[in-house]
């Protein structure tokens, strides 16, 4: 996209303060949908419009996570072998045991309850 007003080198610090930070949003708009539907759950009847808007919500989160993976998918290749990051500190940080141990290069492992189902939390407050 060089010439439509886009900077065609970008540090890789800057580029990854960008990303967290459309990350975050992605946060904001989903814990404001979390919310909806825990109301809707707990017997506020949304409005038509309410559903519609939380459905189009949904559908952005899905899509602007998909477009990241694709982003950060295209520039890492351009990436030189050697940038090494050190990751220790900001894994230990990561509450999410699965999402760290897939970040430092392991894979994610279900949890399984004692009956062997895969098992699982959901938050809905």
């Amino acid at each position: 996209m060089a010439g439509q007003g886009h900077p065609q080198a970008t540090p890789v610090g800057v580029l990854i303060g960008r990303i967290a930070l459309e990350l975050h949003h992605l946060q904001a708009q989903g814990r404001r949908l979390e919310d909806a539907i825990g109301r809707a759950i707990l017997g506020e009847e949304p409005s038509t419009q309410d559903v519609i808007a939380n459905l189009q919500g949904i559908d952005m989160i899905v899509q602007t996570l998909g477009e990241l993976g694709n982003f950060l998918d295209n520039i890492q290749p351009g990436i030189p072998d050697g940038h090494d990051v050190e990751t220790a500190d900001a894994l230990a940080r990561v509450t999410l045991r699965d999402l760290a141990n897939a970040l430092s290069g392991g894979l994610r492992q279900p949890t399984v309850d004692a009956q062997g189902r895969i098992s699982g939390e959901v938050d809905l407050f």
